[in-house]
């Protein structure tokens, strides 16, 4: 394979990303452990969108609809109160996502 048909690096994760990824992963871990009705296949699939978020995990497109499909079931028949740590979830994708825009087009 030529180096033309080569994906671009991704940027390297600032430190406080893995951290934060850390933190969350074991609230997920714990708050799944202990979650009723749709939230805890919602838990259990955040849980390993974070993991497939860590340096050198191969991206899965298929683990991204599996998210999506547990956040459909989950908003049809939530669990009250719904657990913060979704929204910790949703706030570190989308500063991931913030930080690497920001690595790769200044």
């Amino acid at each position: 394979m030529s180096q033309e048909n080569l994906p671009p690096a991704l940027p390297v994760e600032p430190p406080e990303l893995n951290a934060m990824r850390e933190r969350l992963l074991v609230t997920l871990e714990k708050e799944a452990q202990v979650a009723t009705g749709t939230a805890q296949p919602l838990l259990r699939k955040m849980h390993e969108l974070l993991v497939s978020t860590k340096p050198g995990e191969p991206f899965s497109p298929a683990l991204y609809e599996e998210v999506k499909l547990a956040i459909m079931a989950f908003m049809k028949e939530p669990v009250f109160p719904p657990p913060s740590v979704i929204g910790e979830c949703v706030a570190f994708m989308q500063e991931r996502q913030a930080a690497f825009l920001t690595a790769v087009h200044g």
